[in-house]
């Protein structure tokens, strides 16, 4: 057991490696198709992630405790059910077999939603909603289709970057799969699930990204879109279309809701970036 690196204070050991690889392949399975090198390195980002996190919770929150219990026990149900698990009794002894401690998932869990909360409660007047372009999204004619996508969200430090870096993710989804890409080379947080979004209505995307999307056909990827925290790279999954009457209420707010949630993941890597450059780490 030796010191890989300190992020500030915190300093981490190959045995706090050796944790988040066994966390890490057990929470997504996707982890497993990259090499060995690859998920050393997916580990090192991931407890650096996760500290930074932490720390800033600390200078923001008084206490690291859920106000809400009830909210973070349907968080925990969520995530067991997702793995196949019926019960947390069930859950809890696979974590024992797999020597895979119950209080750090919880506590991984605990930082993802202060954080949240954190980039809320600091962004959420900065939020700009356009009702009326968003009302124009919507099909009067009751009937649209509906996307299957995943996201890979990456950066670059220079504009001449953008092409080889699109390449070598392009070679990444032929070799290991769009989900063990994600996992590789996304910085958005659906990269701990294979950067799945799920069935979107096409209502409730950017005009500029449903464009993009209309160019390419089921199961290939965009070109890189510009979006506010780096460069966007979407996969149609599969597409669908949808018949059924709506109430437009709903509808546009189902559409708030999803530029919200946008702007704020956009606020959080910007956030995130913001306060790595002011971390001491040292390898």
């Amino acid at each position: 057991n030796k010191i890989i690196l300190k992020i500030d204070n915190k300093i981490v050991t190959t045995i706090d490696i050796f944790n988040e690889i066994k966390a890490l392949k057990f929470f997504n399975k996707s982890v497993n198709q990259l090499d060995d090198k690859e998920i050393y390195n997916l580990a090192i980002q991931s407890i650096t992630k996760h500290e930074i996190k932490k720390n800033e919770i600390f200078k923001n929150f008084k206490s690291f405790e859920m106000q809400n219990k009830d909210y973070f026990n349907k968080l925990v149900e969520n995530q067991y059910k997702s793995l196949g698990f019926q019960n947390i009794e069930k859950f809890k002894n696979e974590l024992i077999n797999k020597k895979i401690s119950f209080e750090n998932f919880q506590e991984k869990l605990k930082v993802e939603i202060l954080w949240g909360q954190l980039i809320y409660s600091k962004y959420y007047n900065n939020l700009i909603i356009d009702e009326e372009k968003l009302k124009q999204q919507i099909d009067v004619l009751n009937k649209r289709n509906s996307l299957n996508l995943r996201e890979i969200v990456f950066e670059v430090s220079g504009i001449n970057e953008i092409e080889t870096k699109y390449n070598l993710i392009k070679d990444d989804i032929k070799k290991l799969g769009f989900e063990s890409t994600a996992l590789k080379h996304s910085i958005s947080n659906t990269s701990a699930n294979g950067g799945n979004l799920g069935w979107i209505d096409e209502n409730s995307i950017n005009n500029e990204i449903l464009n993009e999307l209309k160019k390419i056909s089921v199961k290939s990827i965009t070109q890189p879109i510009r979006i506010q925290s780096g460069f966007l790279i979407l996969q149609k999954l599969d597409e669908k279309e949808i018949q059924k009457k709506f109430n437009e209420e709903e509808e546009l707010k189902k559409l708030i809701d999803y530029e919200k949630n946008q702007q704020l993941n956009n606020y959080s890597n910007l956030y995130y970036n913001k306060i790595k450059k002011n971390i001491k780490i040292n390898a």
